[in-house]
Order: structure tokens, then sequence, then C-alpha cells
């Protein structure tokens, strides 16, 4: 059993207050959760830089933009809940009244589902996948660092008790750890930030390595994802729930194997396909400053996130209606 280790009023420091704010505001039915918010931004920040690295490499088009800015956070809600479903099947089909009105989402069923889809996309309109691949990775760590940010707000995510000094609590009964784990008060290790530095880290060197000069198209898509892949693995050991004696190997970490292999199969995709210079120069710059143009969808974008993973019901946790 874990021990409840709530901190006095004035012992709690302001960080664990800022993180530990769920609800943006109620209006009837409806609650908006911080969540959203952050997923809004996550989507403005980091596909601003994907779609500008598009309109460098020359790839960012009229009749893709509404697709890439618009479709992908649809496609991104899409899979990350079905894969939460997938994952926990056995559950939703033993209470699937109880279950499938609650919130829930996973990272990686919006990284496939999205990836086969851009992949499809590219073929039918006989586009670079690989290039396209290659630009969108350029932004979308840095998305998903703030994205992680998110889930330190609402409180998914989080890590194992901990008695180390680098730790955060919960309280706000509105916070996931707290209504659905039983955990206010408890240290745990905040799994969320070590992702979002870990996609800050991700991020600066698949730049950098874009910046080395000409290479093999789809080798900077298969480094994300090895890097990627590798990294959640590795994340699992400390984020909740823990290993049991019946599974030593989480979900995620055996999803995250499959990706570690994908990763393999497209750098040897990669390895067999053209040259191209991803460096950023003055002239490649002013091509990527054209993604200006395409703001307005991408604020559309952030809109369909924030709606998407922000409403939830008056009880927090659960769908609206």
């Amino acid at each position: 059993m874990t021990e409840n280790r709530t901190l006095p009023g004035k012992a709690r420091k302001p960080f664990w207050d800022i993180h530990d704010r769920v609800v943006l505001a109620r209006v009837g039915p409806i609650t908006l959760v911080s969540f959203g918010l952050w997923a809004a931004i996550a989507w403005a920040i980091g596909g601003f830089v994907a779609v500008a690295r598009l309109s460098q490499v020359g790839l960012l088009t009229e009749s893709l933009a509404p697709f890439l800015s618009v479709g992908i956070p649809l496609l991104a809600i899409l899979g990350s809940r079905l894969l939460e479903i997938l994952v926990n099947l056995k559950a939703y089909a033993a209470a699937p009244t109880r279950k499938l009105p609650e919130t829930g989402f996973a990272f990686q069923g919006a990284l496939i589902l999205c990836t086969l889809v851009l992949i499809a996309v590219a073929f039918q309109h006989s586009l670079p996948a690989l290039r396209l691949l290659d630009a969108l990775v350029l932004g979308l760590p840095l998305g998903h660092a703030f994205g992680r940010m998110g889930c330190l707000a609402y409180g998914c995510c989080h890590g194992r008790p901990t008695t180390s000094r680098l730790s955060i609590r919960y309280v706000d009964p509105c916070s996931k750890p707290v209504w659905k784990e039983g955990l206010s008060g408890v240290l745990l290790h905040p799994t969320q930030l070590y992702s979002a530095a870990g996609n800050v880290g991700l991020f600066l060197v698949l730049n950098g390595l874009a910046q080395l000069g000409p290479m093999r198209e789809g080798m900077l898509a298969a480094a994300y994802l090895l890097l990627n892949s590798a990294g959640r693995f590795g994340m699992e050991f400390l984020r909740w729930p823990l290993a049991t004696a019946g599974r030593r190997v989480k979900p995620f970490q055996w999803i995250s194997m499959g990706l570690f292999l994908a990763g393999l199969v497209l750098l040897t995709w990669a390895l067999a396909s053209p040259v191209f210079d991803y460096a950023l120069t003055a002239e490649s710059a002013r091509s990527a400053a054209g993604a200006v143009h395409f703001l307005g969808w991408l604020l559309c974008g952030s809109l369909v996130l924030f709606l998407g993973f922000g409403i939830h019901g008056r009880q927090v946790g659960r769908y609206f209606g």
C-alpha cells in the first residue's frame, strides 16, 4: 500500500501548484482541461517547424496544406485513442459502458496511424515519402515536448513512487494520479518532464544532423524512430504502473520494440534512397518562410486538438455526454 504523504499548506512549493492545475474552466456540463491547451500549443509550435521544413524541401502545396494542418491532428486523436483501447482491451470488453466514456490516449498510436497515412498520401500524390517523413520529424519532437507539459499538468503518464529529491506530487482531486490511482500527495518520478527534456534533446540532435549536409532520404526519420522508441522503452521502467511478476515487459515496451524494428526497416529503405540536403541556408530559409502563408490552417489544427483533448464532461476523465 502506498503511503499518502500530503504536504502541509505552507510547505507546498510554487512549482507543485503550477503543475497541479487540471481544470481551465467549467461551462455548464463541459469541463475544459489544461491538456487540450498544451496540445494546441504543441501543434502550433511543432507543426509550424514541420510545415516550414516541408516548405523548405519543396513539398508544401496548397492542396496538401489543409490535410497536413488539420487532417493529421484528427488522425492523431483517433490513433492515440484506438491504441489506448487496444492496450486495455480486456478492461474495455469487461465493462464497456464504464470504460468507453473515459478519456485515454497513447502517443504511439498517433505516431503509427499518422505515419502510415502519410506514406499512403505520398504515394498517391507521387511525392518522395521518405523526404516527407524527414521534414516532419524535424519539428515533431519539439511539439511532443510541449505535449508532455500537458501530461504534466493533467497528471497522465506519471511516474512511479520515489524517494528521490527530484520528484513531484499531485493533490488536485481532478488530476489523474489522484482520481484514478489514489496517489494523492505521494512523491512520484516527474516522467513527463524527463520525456519533455528527451524530446528537446532529440529535436536538437535531428536538426543538428540535418545541418551536416547531404544525406540519404529517410535517415532522419529512421533516426527519430530508433532514438524515440529506445527512449520510451527505458522510460517505462520509471512510469506507472509498476511491472508485475507475471508481466515484466509492459505493453508500451513491446510497442517500442516494434517501432525500433520499424526504424531498422526504414533505415534499410533509406540506404537505397536518393541523397538530399536538409541544411538550412539563407536561400532555403527563405523557402521555409513560405510556411507563414499556411499559419491559418495550423491554427485550425490547434483548435481541433484543443477540442479533441481538452473537452471533458463535468467529471474530469470522462467525455462530454
